[in-house]
């Protein structure tokens, strides 16, 4: 059993999305085996469960750390019979109480769709009646123990933990995530596994010269950043933190037996580099040279052919936006009033559709290049060759303990560009009808912007459903009313939208105003409207 606390920014700190995603609702029992919640006043209903723990979060508005502890805890394949639901939530509840968050909510759900089956649970670190944030001290050694404390319980396998002495430094819980996930060796990987000589070469050093010549053998260099040190890839963009590799190479016990830290004095090519970082494979296998050669090469390739599609994008797209620029600075110089706003408008509709048209049609050569070279890891490569019947392929994938699945499915490319493209021509056809008075054209072009939302729903795994069943209504005014099936409304004057104070309401309000206007929103109480200075933008977009 191996637990693990997956970090997130603040500005990426979302409950509602991570509980969502624990229930795996929208895989249809292929990846959900069970989910729960605990600790919460809406007992078994997971989806009000999950607005009542948003609700508790907003209430604390004093934290400016994250409010969610996400765990994984990680099952053996051999321990899956053993495993039963009201084990599953035992261990989950030994967890709560380790980590102090027993009386606090939280979402859980257990997925099979990796070889090794595992539990997620979603932590509201927000305690639900004093309200006050709770950080786990030392989590790491908390869980250690709780895992195996249940192994003991429950005859599991043992794994081993950070309970189990260890001279050697071990993998970032990332770096260990990416190995498994693409069969190749970390950076962290690359530069741990130098330790013994690095460390032996740094004992007879006697300056800082001497500690960077030892670095640079292996392609590396040690550098400040911030208060610290830092070893970074001399040809790559690749660091991690010195003092990971051994406390010894601390700043402070550097600056201690070396002096104050000093730059490289000569230029990197006069430091002698014997090997450096390739991402060379970590599955262990004596025919795997020509696989692997063979591998680098289509790498090399799809490489290539994508970079030489996205330069063709950029250049395609710059050569549009200066047509259009062109197409509406005349439109300004030649008609005035309404005429010119609603030609600007219609201007601004066809560089949109043939900014989608390139796209589209890039998006095509790039699935083309996809299907020539299937794979973007040496773990994706070696289950290609293997579905193909390659033998040393397999072998290699079986030389590995662990593979880690990826998490979801990839979209459908295309289907996206598809429905905006629909929606434009709708658009199109709506500013250049004749017979529609200037409030109602702009209603109707809000309403059809509601509508390729609604439609853009059903082409995501995401089960969220913010437009989808919306009604709409006009005022003589051209006012829009956006009635969502959540029960909330959104009230679009033009320059201003104006959405009931809920939290699927203003969810929907948001992304509705991005889709309008862009990024560049001024969000003040329950109103959504462009910054001052862009106002007039408002009535050309």
């Amino acid at each position: 059993m191996i637990s693990r606390r997956i970090s997130r920014k603040v500005e990426n700190d979302d409950y509602r999305r991570l509980a969502r995603y624990i229930r795996a609702a929208d895989h249809e029992d292929e990846k959900s085996l069970m989910s729960w919640c605990a600790g919460c006043w809406a007992d078994d209903d997971f989806e009000l469960a999950i607005r009542e723990v948003a609700d508790t979060q907003a209430l604390n508005t004093r934290t400016t750390r994250e409010k969610t502890y996400h765990l994984i805890v990680s099952f053996r394949p051999e321990d899956e019979a053993k495993l039963t639901p009201e084990m599953l939530k035992e261990i989950e509840l030994e967890f709560a109480k380790a980590l102090g968050f027993e009386e606090h909510q939280r979402h859980c759900g257990v997925h099979k769709n990796t070889n090794n089956l595992h539990m997620h649970v979603a932590y509201n670190m927000i305690h639900p009646e004093k309200l006050s944030r709770h950080e786990p001290f030392r989590d790491y050694h908390l869980r250690d123990r709780v895992c195996r404390e249940l192994e003991r319980r429950f005859g599991l396998a043992i794994d081993n933990g950070r309970s189990v002495e260890s001279t050697e430094p071990k993998l970032t819980p990332v770096a260990a995530t990416v190995e498994a996930q693409t069969g190749q060796q970390s950076f962290d990987g690359y530069v741990k596994e130098r330790r013994g000589p690095i460390l032996e070469a740094l004992g007879q050093s006697a300056g800082w010269q001497q500690v960077h010549a030892a670095f640079a053998r292996y392609g590396l260099e040690i550098r400040p950043h911030g208060n610290g040190l830092v070893i970074k890839d001399r040809n790559g963009k690749h660091a991690i933190k010195a003092s990971s590799l051994d406390r010894s190479l601390s700043m402070g016990n550097l600056v201690r037996r070396f002096g104050a830290y000093a730059p490289p004095g000569q230029a990197k090519e006069h430091y002698p580099e014997d090997e450096r970082f390739t991402a060379k494979p970590v599955h262990r296998e004596p025919n795997r040279g020509a696989l692997y050669a063979e591998y680098q090469a289509g790498i090399i390739t799809r490489k290539a052919a994508l970079e030489d599609l996205n330069t063709r994008t950029q250049a395609e797209l710059e050569s549009i936006r200066i047509r259009w620029d062109k197409e509406r600075q005349e439109i300004s110089r030649e008609f005035f009033g309404r005429h010119r706003l609603v030609l600007l408008k219609v201007a601004r509709l066809h560089e949109e559709k043939n900014r989608l048209q390139v796209r589209k049609r890039i998006n095509a050569e790039r699935e083309k290049v996809r299907q020539v070279t299937p794979y973007r890891s040496w773990t994706d490569f070696l289950r290609w060759k293997a579905g193909q019947g390659n033998e040393t392929a397999l072998a290699i994938l079986r030389s590995k303990a662990q593979l880690v699945e990826p998490e979801s499915a990839p979209p459908r490319r295309g289907q996206r560009e598809d429905i905006q493209e629909k929606w434009l021509n709708e658009q199109l056809k709506i500013a250049t009808s004749a017979g529609v008075n200037s409030p109602t054209r702009r209603g109707l072009l809000a309403v059809a912007k509601a509508g390729e939302l609604a439609e853009l729903e059903t082409s995501t795994q995401d089960k969220r459903r913010l437009f989808s069943g919306f009604t709409s209504s006009i005022d003589t005014k051209g006012t829009v009313f956006l009635n969502l099936a959540s029960g909330g409304t959104i009230r679009d004057t033009g320059r201003q939208i104006i959405f009931s104070n809920d939290d699927a309401t203003r969810e929907a309000a948001l992304l509705y105003a991005k889709a309008k206007w862009g990024k560049n929103i001024r969000v003040i109480g329950n109103a959504v409207s462009l910054p001052a200075k862009t106002q007039t933008i408002d009535i050309t977009r």
